[in-house]
C-alpha cells in the first residue's frame, strides 16, 4: 500500500478585493471563522452569503471549502459546482470543483475540471500532480507520468509530485526510478512522514530490508499513526526473524485502527508460523468479519484449515474466494486442498470445477488424477461398467457386456473422465482394467469398419481422449496375443490404404493410435492431409506432428560436454528411450516472485541471507528431463536466465517443444553430463537438481560439482530418495530381479499385471497406489532404474556442514510441517534434520516421494 498525497487539496481561502457584490467583512469574518476551525458558524455564514449574493462565487466556493473541511463530501459539490459556473476562468473554482469530483471517486469529471484549470492556467502544477493522481488510478499510467513530470519541470521543489510520482513507477514495476523519486521528495522535506513510508515499500520489494526497517521507522517517528507502516514494518521484521517485535508492531496498528483487515490476515500468517493455530484462525476471522471479501485472509485460511488436515473446510473456504475472484492463488490453493480428499457423494460443481482445474490447468494435472478418478466412479452407470469389468477381468467383453444398456452414453457424456484422459496417466487399478477392456471394444468397433459406414459418432471423443491417454502413459495397459494381432492387422490395413489414398474411417486412426504410437507407422503424415473431426485431429497432433517437431528440434539443442562416464551413459540410454515424464500441461504460476522474496516466504522462519536480486540471475536446471521443473522455475522467478541440461537429447526435444508450446524464451537447453559442468567456467545464483543426484555413481560427487558452481550466498534446491522411505522399493527390486523381469516396455507390462495379481501375503501396496507405476517411463523411472541410490537426513546434514551449506526447510506438505512442529516444538524453523530424522524414523511415510529442500551456500 502507498500513500499518494494531493498536491495541494484546495487553494487557501483567502479574499482577495471585492468587487461591491459581497460584504468585505463579511468575507474576512468568513475567512477567519473558517482559518479557526468554527466550522458550523462558518457553514451558516456561507448559506447567508450565498442568499444574499447568489451571483458571487465567493460564498459558493466559501460553502463547499466548509462542507469538506466538515466531512460532507457530497453536500460540497452542487456549492463548487456554483462557483465554477459564476466564474468560468477562475482556475482556483475549477481546480477545487476537480478534487471535490476526485474525493467523490467520479474521476472522469475530475479530470475534466483540472484539465479545465490548466488551460486557464497552464503553469498551475498543483493541478498536473492531481490530474496525475486521477490519470494513474483511471490506469492510463504512461499519461500519469507525464502529468506528474510537468508539475515538476514548473515546480521543481514539489515534494508530492515526486511522491506521487515515486509510487507511479513504483506501480509500473520500475522500483529503482521510484526510489529515486523518493529520495527527492526527502530532500525537499526531511520530515515529510508519507514519502519515508513508500520509500520503505520501494526498499522491501527490492529485498533491502534493513534500509526498508529504517524508512518505516523514520516515518513513524515523524507520524506514530501511521497504521499501514506499523504493519509493513511487522512483516519486515517477521521476514527477519524477530518474530516477538513483528508481533508487537502488527498490533500497534491494530491499535491505530481497529478495523484494519490487512493487518489481521499478517498477524494471522504470523501466528501459524510460531504454531499458535487457534490464535491464527480467530485473527484470520476478524479480518473476514471486517472484511468479508478478503481474499487474501480467506486464502490464508483455507491453507491453515488444510495444515491441520480439515480438508472440507479448507476447500469450502477455498471455494469463497473463487466465487469472489478467481485469482490464480486460489486455483492453486484448490488443487491443493482438493487433491487430498476422498468423496463418498457425487458432485456436480466440484466435477466442473474438476474439468477446468485438469484443463485449463489449475495444477500439475497429475495431482489431480486421483481424485478425478473417485468422482468419475461414484457414478453409478460408470462404476458398473467397472464393476463388470473387473469381475471378468482379464477376460475380453464385448461392448454389450461392457457396457450394459446405458454405461456407454453416460461414458461418452462424462467430460471430467475425458479430461482426465486428455492431461494425465490414470493411477487406478479398477479404472486400468476397465479402460483396457474399453480399448478392446473399440477395436471390435473398427475391426471390419470401412469408410462408408465408419462414423463413430458420440463415441468419437471417449475414443479419442482413450487414445491419447494410451500415449501419455505410453501403452502400458495390458493386452492379448490375439488382440494385438487385431490391432495389428488395423493398423496394416491403414498403412495400405494411406499409400494408395484410399479413405480411411475416423475411428481407424484412433484405434490404432491406442495400441502403437502412430509417428513411426508408414505414410502417417498423410494422415495430417485428411479432413478429420477435431478430436481426430487432437490424437493426431499428438502423436505424428508434435514427435515430427521433437525431431527437428533436437538438431538445434548444442552438446556442452560429452557423456564419456559408464553409468552416465546407462542412464542416458534409459531417457533416451523413454524420457520422463510425459507431461501435457504445467502448472500455472500466478506472479513471478524475486528469488528472495520467494523462498522468505516459503520460510519464513529459516535464517536467509538476504541479498538484493534486482537483476537477472542465472539458474541452472542441471537434469532437467522433459522440462516440467525448467518451464516452472522460468515462470516462478523474475529475471530468470534459465539454463537446463539433461544427458537424453529426447527429454530435451521434449522440454523445448514443450517450452515454445508455451511461449517461455528464457530457457537455454542442452546436452551436458553433470559431472563435467565445471568445465564451462560458469557460476550461477540459483541450482536445482531434484531426482538426479540419486542416479550417479557417486550422489556426492556430483552434488560437490553442483556446489562448485554455485555463487557464494547462491540457493540450492535438491531432491534424494530417501532410504527409509523406500524400503517397499527395495523390495520390489528384489522381486524383480529375482523373477527376472527386464527393463523392457513388454517386461514392465508383465511385471506390473503379475504384481496387481500377488496374494496379499507380499505388502506392495504403497507401490500399487503410487502414481509411478500407471505409465512405462515413470514406472521404469520408479523400479526398473539402471542406477539407484538412497540418502538419509544424516547423510544429508553432513554433506551440509562440510561444504558450507545452510539448510532453509523441505518442500513438504503443510500437515506433515505441522505434525513435525507438534512433536518438535523446539524447532520453529523446522530445519533441524537429526530430529527431522527421528521423525521419519516413526513416520516412515515422511517422503515417500523424495527429500526435497532448498539450501544456501554460507560464502
Amino acid at each position: 500500500m502507498t500513500a499518494n498525497v494531493p498536491s495541494q487539496q484546495a487553494v487557501p481561502l483567502t479574499v482577495e478585493h471585492s468587487d461591491g457584490t459581497a460584504d468585505e467583512a463579511t468575507s474576512r469574518t468568513l475567512v477567519a471563522l473558517f482559518s479557526a476551525g468554527r466550522l458550523i458558524e462558518a457553514a451558516t455564514l456561507a448559506q447567508e452569503m450565498t442568499v444574499r449574493f447568489p451571483q458571487h462565487e465567493f460564498g459558493w466556493k466559501a460553502l463547499g471549502e466548509v462542507f469538506k473541511q466538515m466531512g460532507r463530501k457530497a453536500d460540497a459539490l452542487a456549492p463548487m459546482q456554483q462557483a465554477a459556473a459564476l466564474s468560468p476562468d477562475d482556475v482556483e473554482a475549477h481546480y477545487n470543483l476537480g478534487n471535490t469530483f476526485k474525493d467523490l471517486g467520479r474521476l472522469v469529471e475530475a479530470e475534466a475540471s483540472y484539465r479545465r484549470a490548466l488551460q486557464i492556467n497552464p503553469n498551475f502544477a498543483a493541478a498536473y500532480s492531481n490530474l496525475g493522481n486521477i490519470l494513474k488510478n483511471m490506469g492510463r499510467l504512461d499519461e500519469a507520468e507525464t502529468s506528474y513530470r510537468q508539475a515538476l519541470q514548473l515546480t521543481p521543489d514539489f515534494a508530492d509530485a515526486y511522491n506521487n510520482l515515486g509510487n507511479l513507477l513504483k506501480e509500473m514495476g520500475r522500483l529503482n526510478e521510484a526510489e529515486v523519486s523518493y529520495r527527492q521528495a526527502l530532500h525537499i522535506k526531511p520530515n515529510f512522514a508519507e514519502a519515508h513510508y513508500n520509500l520503505g515499500n520501494t526498499l522491501k520489494e527490492l529485498i533491502r530490508l534493513d534500509e526498508a526497517e529504517i524508512s518505516y521507522r523514520q516515518a513513524l517517528q515523524i507520524n506514530p499513526d501511521i497504521f499501514e507502516a506499523h504493519s509493513n514494518l511487522g512483516l519486515i521484521l517477521k521476514d527477519r526473524g524477530r518474530l516477538d517485535e513483528a508481533e508487537a508492531s502488527l498490533r500497534r496498528a491494530l491499535q491505530i485502527k481497529p478495523d484494519y483487515a490487512e493487518a489481521y490476515s499478517n498477524l494471522g500468517s504470523l501466528l501459524k508460523d510460531l504454531g499458535r493455530l487457534d490464535e491464527a484462525e480467530a485473527s484470520y476471522r476478524r479480518a473476514l468479519q471486517i472484511k468479508p471479501d478478503f481474499l487474501d485472509a480467506l486464502n490464508n485460511l483455507a491453507l491453515l484449515f488444510n495444515a491441520q488436515g480439515k480438508s472440507v473446510m479448507a476447500l469450502n473456504t477455498i471455494k469463497q474466494s473463487l466465487q469472489i475472484k478467481e485469482t490464480g492463488v486460489a486455483k492453486g490453493i484448490f488443487v491443493a486442498c482438493v487433491k487430498r480428499l476422498r468423496f463418498i457423494h457425487d458432485d456436480n460443481e466440484i466435477r466442473v470445477t474438476m474439468v477446468r482445474a485438469l484443463t485449463e490447468p489449475w495444477g500439475r494435472p497429475s495431482e489431480l488424477a486421483r481424485i478425478s478418478i473417485d468422482l468419475v466412479k461414484l457414478n453409478p452407470d460408470i462404476a458398473g461398467c467397472i464393476a463388470r469389468a473387473n469381475d471378468a477381468w482379464p477376460q475380453r467383453l464385448s461392448m454389450q457386456e461392457l457396457f450394459g444398456s446405458s454405461g456407454f452414453t453416460t461414458l461418452t457424456a462424462d467430460s471430467l473422465l475425458c479430461a482426465l484422459l486428455n492431461s494425465a496417466p490414470n493411477c487406478d487399478i479398477e479404472m486400468e482394467r476397465f479402460l483396457t477392456l474399453a480399448r478392446y471394444a473399440m477395436l471390435e468397433a473398427a475391426t471390419g469398419m470401412t469408410a462408408s459406414n465408419g462414423a463413430a459418432g458420440t463415441a468419437l471423443g471417449f475414443y479419442s481422449a482413450l487414445a491419447r491417454q494410451c500415449f501419455i502413459n505410453e501403452y502400458v495397459f495390458s493386452h492379448t496375443n490375439d488382440e494385438i494381432q487385431k490391432a495389428g492387422d488395423l493398423r496394416n490395413a491403414m498403412v495400405a490404404a494411406l499409400e494408395t489414398n484410399t479413405p480411411v474411417p475416423a475411428l481407424w486412426p484412433v484405434v490404432v493410435a491406442a495400441y502403437f504410437p502412430l509417428y513411426p507407422i508408414s505414410f502417417a503424415n498423410r494422415l495430417l492431409d485428411k479432413q478429420w473431426p477435431e478430436k481426430v485431429s487432437t490424437v493426431l497432433a499428438q502423436q505424428i506432428r508434435e514427435p515430427a517437431e521433437e525431431l527437428q528440434l533436437r538438431a538445434t539443442i548444442p552438446r556442452l560436454t560429452n557423456v564419456e562416464d559408464e553409468v552416465s551413459l546407462m542412464v542416458q540410454g534409459q531417457y533416451e528411450e523413454n524420457p520422463y515424464p510425459r507431461w501435457v500441461r504445467v502448472a500455472p504460476v500466478d506472479k513471478a516472485k524475486n528469488i528472495i522474496e520467494y523462498l522468505c516466504q516459503k520460510f519464513s522462519l529459516a535464517s536467509i541471507k538476504r541479498h538484493s536480486e534486482s537483476g537477472n540471475i542465472d539458474v541452472l536446471i542441471a537434469g532437467c528431463g522433459t522440462g516440467q521443473q525448467s518451464i516452472e522455475t522460468a515462470l516462478q522467478f523474475q529475471w530468470a536466465q534459465v539454463l537446463a541440461v539433461d544427458l537424453s537429447m529426447g527429454s530435451l526435444a521434449y522440454a523445448k517443444r514443450k517450452s515454445r508450446e508455451i511461449g517461455i524464451t528464457l530457457i537455454e537447453y542442452a546436452q551436458a553430463d553433470l559431472l563435467k559442468l565445471g568445465s564451462l567456467g560458469r557460476t550461477f545464483d540459483v541450482i536445482e537438481s531434484v531426482g538426479v543426484l540419486h542416479h550417479l555413481a557417486d550422489p556426492w560427487a556430483g552434488w560437490r560439482v553442483l556446489v562448485s558452481l554455485l555463487c557464494p550466498g547462491g540457493f540450492m534446491r535438491l531432491g534424494f530418495y530417501s532410504e527409509v522411505a523406500r524400503r517397499n522399493i527395495v523390495t520390489a527390486r528384489t522381486f524383480i530381479a529375482e523373477q527376472g523381469y527386464a527393463a523392457t516396455a513388454n517386461e514392465i507390462r508383465q511385471f506390473r499385471q503379475d504384481l496387481m495379481n500377488l496374494d496379499k501375503t507380499k505388502d506392495f501396496r504403497t507401490i500399487l497406489e503410487s502414481p509411478d507405476f500407471f505409465s512405462i517411463s515413470a514406472c521404469r523411472d520408479l523400479l526398473f532404474h539402471v542406477q539407484e541410490h538412497r540418502m538419509t537426513l544424516t547423510g544429508i546434514d553432513a554433506f551440509l556442514r562440510d561444504n558450507n551449506l545452510a539448510f532453509l526447510g523441505f518442500e513438504i506438505e503443510g500437515d506433515i510441517l505441522h505434525a513435525y512442529k507438534r512433536r518438535f516444538p523446539n524447532d520453529r524453523a523446522a530445519t533441524n534434520l537429526d530430529q527431522w530424522q527421528i521423525f521419519e524414523n516413526e513416520n516412515p511415510g515422511t517422503f515417500a516421494s523424495m527429500y526435497q529442500f532448498w539450501t544456501q551456500k554460507i560464502n
